[in-house]
């Protein structure tokens, strides 16, 4: 029998493109040799010695020999975290990496760049410019035969605000809510079609999304979008009836339509509730404050003086990378609540949190800000760290904390419900896991009596 090295095939293929037999084989057995030592490599230094060897330098800033050769590493996993590191470290600087990293071969790889570029870049929180080149490579990415590739270029493009491509984004296999927060994020208000089309969709995650885009670029004038927002107001979802009462409220009113609102002041969920009191209050033009931003807890663009200092000593990283997770119990007047720290995503802000906890550093924080149907913001004595942004998306429960300029810190803050605007612009290091019943009563002015380890 044949072997596989001398098959027709191969001797075919390798004659049409100019290679001889001897040489085709060279290059498979040259292969298979790399690809066995990329595997010994894995399994003698195990995944946590890897990602320790991250945390370090990332905590402390450090770009060396060893960290840019894991942008050559055979294993494609370790390439995305490394694009990933540099980023964090390096900021704009590392642009011409990251740009590299997206042609990568792997689509992990490439989906860690353009997650990266579009937080070195966010028009919100840097202020930078977008070189013409990056932005010409993340379109082409839309495209991608790997849809979170796609996927990441779009929120990407969408942190840069650049408005010029949000025809083309509404054309990507991208989820309905990864479009839909790049458009607010664009301020996209010429996609009210697009918009539109998806509130009339069969599926409920696309209709809240869609809902959210028409609250937040101020479209319920718009007709195409109004009628289509009416029917949602009796939707069965409580998500999406409260996202249609909060966008139908930037609207023009009618009869029919406030007797619709004053109709769901009896709503059994707190959220409903909340979103009919202000848009009734809306139209009758009675209310005293504009409410508290929607999508997002704070964003402090004041840069810091001198960057946050190390957080971990040596001997503690590998120790943190081997760290599942942790979980906490928070005693307020209203209860506990249960606190997973995700370890995964967010390891020296997980370690740091629980650190604060086990010193009693987060006693006596207070919910200083709360928006019904939005979060909760607690400030507490968390001094400013470097942010270890993620693609984790805030869910209801989902714990990220607050910005100050491209750091994070002062703060934590509880989602109440979704926050896609704070995706990857906040770091998300945790999230409740009891109490959700109790959530929606938390109020301003509510003291954490304490935060501990749960043994």
């Amino acid at each position: 029998m044949t072997g596989w090295l001398d098959a027709e095939a191969d001797r075919s293929d390798s004659a049409a493109d100019g290679w001889t037999p001897a040489a085709g084989r060279l290059i498979a057995v040259c292969m298979l040799l790399l690809g066995v030592a990329a595997a010994w490599l894995v399994l003698t230094r195990p995944v946590h010695r890897i990602e320790g060897d991250f945390l370090e330098r990332e905590d402390r800033l450090v770009t060396d020999t060893w960290l840019l050769e894991q942008l050559r590493n055979p294993v494609a996993e370790i390439r995305a975290r490394a694009v990933l590191a540099i980023s964090r470290i390096q900021g704009g600087d590392a642009l011409g990496l990251l740009v590299e990293a997206m042609r990568d071969s792997a689509p992990s790889v490439r989906a860690s760049a353009a997650f990266a570029v579009g937080n070195v870049l966010d028009s919100r929180a840097s202020g930078a410019p977008v070189p013409e080149y990056v932005e010409s490579v993340l379109r082409a990415l839309l495209v991608d035969e790997n849809r979170l590739v796609g996927t990441r270029a779009v929120a990407a493009l969408g942190k840069l605000g650049r408005r010029d491509t949000a025809a083309e984004l509404t054309r990507t296999a991208a989820p309905i809510t990864t479009t839909m927060t790049a458009l607010m994020r664009m301020d996209a208000a010429d996609q009210a079609d697009f918009v539109a089309e998806y509130l009339d969709s069969d599926d409920q995650d696309s209709r809240w999304a869609a809902a959210l885009a028409a609250a937040d670029l101020r479209l319920a004038s718009r007709p195409v979008v109004s009628e289509r927002l009416r029917p949602l107001l009796s939707d069965a979802n409580a998500f999406v009836r409260a996202a249609a009462l909060r966008a139908i409220a930037l609207g023009p009113s009618d009869p029919g339509l406030i007797a619709v609102v004053r109709g769901n002041l009896d709503n059994s969920d707190p959220k409903v509730r909340y979103e009919a009191a202000v848009g009734l209050a809306a139209f009758e033009g009675s209310a005293q404050s504009s409410p508290l931003p929607s999508g997002e807890p704070l964003l402090d663009l004041e840069r810091l003086a001198s960057p946050p200092g190390s957080l971990l000593e040596a001997n503690e990283y590998q120790r943190v990378a081997k760290t599942i997770g942790a979980r906490l119990r928070m005693r307020t007047a209203l209860g506990d609540f249960d606190i997973e720290l995700d370890y995964d995503q967010a390891p020296l802000t997980a370690e740091h949190f629980r650190k604060l906890a086990l010193r009693g550093a987060l006693d006596s924080s207070v919910f200083t800000a709360v928006r019904p149907n939005g979060y909760a913001v607690a400030v507490a004595r968390l001094d400013p760290i470097r942010s270890e942004l993620n693609p984790k998306p805030f869910l209801r429960g989902s714990l990220g904390l607050l910005r100050q300029g491209e750091a994070s810190g002062g703060g934590f803050f509880v989602c109440l419900t979704a926050l896609p605007l704070a995706d990857g612009r906040y770091v998300n290091f945790g999230r409740l896991v009891s109490g959700d019943s109790r959530m929606d009563s938390i109020a301003a002015g509510m003291a954490v009596h304490s935060i501990r380890q749960i043994p």
